[in-house]
């Protein structure tokens, strides 16, 4: 079974679907609510266990009441969980309002914590038969070392790395894959496709990979560049989708190798088996349905 790590950030999401997010001093019911995991790299590794693998996430977790519904979530979507580090109190909670109408989202988290908890790791997963490893940016305490390493066993490190942080320049540099949004936008320089991948090359990585919400996929190579089309669904909810397909696209990287021939593929790949989890409310209901056949 394939198999890769997943480094980064694990949050306990509690996720409600309203008719619309309410305004100052106001209060509204909830259609439907879930609580689950959430998190960049926890997502990505449900969502490659839901495509066939065997992913391993290793994450900070606290020892706290809450962190049992995480621990149970993950083992139910196959995520074998590595608690390399902890930190005091409760875990890092999400709040999350979908609007039915549109699937849009609102998120409160304390992504300042979330961003600024670095704890030391005590235990590092072994990358014996690993395909691939992704990093979030999160915890990079326990990311720096696995990516460190994945890379002098020539291990492809991915990095989603969604929006532009503060530590956003240290993480681009343990990648060899770099996948972003449209919302990246790193400070002095510009926010065109080409500024993306100058600035992301500059730093070291070697495949840069853009999402762009429905619109296409831009990726660029040394030896490839071109667009990749995204699947046309009816939206439910887009909460998790690019975790998800981020969770996919390292699949096909442990499954396959990084092969730039193929890129095209890999991504819509990815595309369709974040699509799929768009149709239904929440991070898990997607789950129930037999993933896409691989191209």
């Amino acid at each position: 079974m394939t198999r890769a790590v997943f480094a980064g950030l694990t949050t306990l999401d509690i996720i409600q679907s309203v008719e619309r997010v309410p305004s100052s001093n106001e209060k509204v019911a909830a259609l439907e609510f879930l609580v689950v995991a959430g998190g960049p790299a926890a997502n990505a590794a449900v969502a490659f266990a839901h495509v066939g693998g065997r992913p391993t996430l290793t994450t900070a977790l606290p020892d706290h009441p809450l962190t049992e519904p995480i621990v149970s979530d993950l083992a139910a979507c196959g995520v074998e969980l590595q608690v390399a580090a902890d930190y005091a109190g409760p875990p890092i909670t999400a709040s999350i309002l979908v609007t039915k109408s549109t699937g849009d989202r609102a998120v409160i988290s304390p992504t300042g914590t979330a961003t600024a908890e670095n704890p030391v790791p005590h235990e590092m997963p072994s990358l014996d038969g690993v395909g691939a490893v992704l990093i979030d940016g999160y915890f990079r305490a326990i990311a720096a070392p696995i990516a460190a390493q994945a890379r002098e066993r020539g291990i492809p490190v991915i990095l989603d790395a969604g929006s532009v942080k503060h530590y956003t320049d240290e993480v681009a540099r343990m990648a060899d894959i770099a996948v972003v949004s449209a919302d990246f936008a790193p400070a002095g320089s510009g926010t065109t496709p080409q500024d993306v991948v100058d600035y992301l090359t500059f730093r070291g990585v070697r495949s840069c990979v853009i999402t762009r919400g429905s619109d296409t996929i831009l990726y660029r190579t040394p030896t490839v560049s071109g667009e990749v089309d995204v699947p046309r669904v009816a939206v439910v909810d887009t909460l998790g989708a690019g975790d998800f397909f981020h969770g996919a696209f390292t699949w096909r990287i442990a499954s396959l190798g990084s092969d730039d021939a193929r890129l095209a593929e890999d991504l819509a790949f990815a595309a369709q088996v974040a699509g799929s989890s768009l149709g239904s409310f929440g991070t898990r209901a997607w789950l129930s349905a037999p993933p896409p056949h691989p191209a």
